[in-house]
């Protein structure tokens, strides 16, 4: 018998599709067969079951579940023909197809010390997976998430990660607003780490956002102590193109990272 792929095709059907906030969609997935196996903090590519619409990359925003149901939040991009899809074509009982798992923004198994979760806008999907997993799976490792927003509008799952936070030991939740129009100081993750966490000396850090925002939090948070090998970083595009506007060859999806 012939080993198993590291990656491959699963075909999902879309359970629900929401906008939470004015420009991102979050999709749950359910498996209309196998599976998809993945840990918390990688992504997979999405796209029809024709490869009519370019595959794109998106991380998972939930840590695995029994019934293999996965979530994706996608910012729509004008002009971006995949998203664009998703926000204004796929509906309930689409079909679509994840390629993957693929990614490497994970936690390492052998450490023990906090983590500390940093995203903004979409980049909360791979977070929000990596805090679900850590508290499920690793509960004595104290998690804290910092969320970057522009406006109030802009905040994701502000209740469900306050719930967390009143309710779970050792996890913590932070949110800046960057652009509220009636705020007095409009601090950014960056500037805020010095004075709200002080020294991550055997921190795990996780940055994943904008490639501005990943790039100030790293640098900050190697600043403050944390090991560079210890600063785990995600950025998000735009419109993420792993290869090019043609869907690729069956092949080339197979042997393609993003």
């Amino acid at each position: 018998m012939s080993a198993p792929a590291l990656w491959d095709d699963y075909p999902y059907r879309v359970v629900s599709s929401r906008r939470v906030t004015p420009v991102i969609q979050e999709l749950h997935l359910t498996p209309d067969a196998a599976v998809m196996p993945y840990r918390p903090g990688q992504y997979a590519l999405l796209n029809d079951r024709d490869y009519q619409v370019p595959q794109r990359s998106y991380s998972m925003a939930n840590a695995p579940r029994a019934d293999g149901v996965v979530s994706l939040l996608v910012t729509h991009v004008p002009d971006g023909p995949t998203s664009t899809w998703v926000h204004h074509q796929l509906t309930p009982g689409g079909l679509v197809t994840l390629s993957g798992p693929y990614g490497t923004f994970t936690p390492d198994p052998a450490e023990q010390g906090p983590v500390l979760l940093l995203a903004a806008g979409s980049g909360l999907a791979p977070a929000r997976a990596l805090a679900e997993g850590l508290l499920g799976g690793r509960p004595s490792r104290p998690v804290t998430l910092f969320f970057s927003a522009r406006r109030a509008a802009d905040v994701i799952d502000r209740s469900r990660f306050q719930d967390w936070a009143n309710t779970r030991s050792g996890f913590r939740y932070l949110v800046t607003l960057t652009r509220e129009p009636h705020a007095v100081d409009r601090p950014r993750i960056p500037d805020l780490l010095p004075g709200t966490l002080g020294d991550l000396t055997g921190w795990e850090v996780f940055a994943s956002g904008p490639p501005g925002f990943v790039s100030g939090c790293a640098t900050a948070a190697r600043a403050l102590g944390a090991d560079a090998a210890m600063v785990h970083t995600e950025e998000f595009f735009t419109e993420p193109q792993p290869w090019t506007e043609q869907p690729p060859s069956p092949q080339l999806r197979k042997a393609s990272p993003r």
